[in-house]
């Protein structure tokens, strides 16, 4: 539903960006330069610029897929191009807040758990898909995971890091929720396939 409600609002701009003939590869690719070098502003703690870095450049990363289909252009390649630069991304982001807080070992834990989570919520939804089912739902798919770390930036930024390791334990928690909730629906659209 959110996913619909941001085409709505991309319209005008992918249309544009469809109509000056820009390939939908090479936003994938700029998109993903914009995005991962904001973790520039979490290595330097800086966690409010990070937060408006992420979300000035988040409309990058929803229009590429919009472009690809409104001009005709979609293709495999790119559907495997934008994953795999997703997953990238969602290193380098977790990556980042590990080096920050790395040692301390308890926002070290939750932040692997988190980082290991987000990696199952994306495999598990690419496994069923090459198996021929689909399985987009999920409490923390990607827009909710990243609209979490964005929260997360700006908790960190407007009330400092004791309030981030506070919600950080939440954030976690929710990731594996989705984990174990994803597990249950493949099972269930994939138990009665041979």
């Amino acid at each position: 539903m959110y996913q619909d409600r941001h085409r709505i609002i991309l319209k005008p701009f992918a249309e544009l960006l469809a109509k000056i003939r820009i390939h939908p590869n090479f936003i994938t690719l700029f998109s993903f330069l914009i995005t991962s070098s904001g973790v520039i502003w979490i290595l330097l703690k800086k966690p409010l610029i990070a937060f408006i870095w992420f979300l000035l450049s988040a409309p990058l990363d929803a229009v590429d897929g919009y472009v690809a289909r409104i001009s005709g252009k979609v293709s495999r390649f790119g559907a495997f191009l934008d994953s795999t630069l997703d997953r990238i991304t969602d290193s380098l982001l977790f990556l980042s807040l590990i080096f920050v807080f790395g040692e301390d070992p308890f926002s070290f834990s939750f932040l692997s758990l988190s980082l290991v989570s987000a990696y199952l919520i994306s495999y598990m939804r690419a496994r069923v898909e090459g198996l021929g089912e689909n399985l987009t739902e999920g409490l923390m798919s990607r827009y909710p995971r990243f609209v979490g770390f964005l929260i997360l930036l700006l908790v960190w930024g407007i009330f400092g890091e004791i309030w981030f390791k506070f919600l950080l334990p939440v954030y976690s928690i929710l990731l594996v929720i989705t984990v174990f909730q994803r597990f249950v629906l493949a099972y269930r659209k994939l138990r009665d396939h041979p």
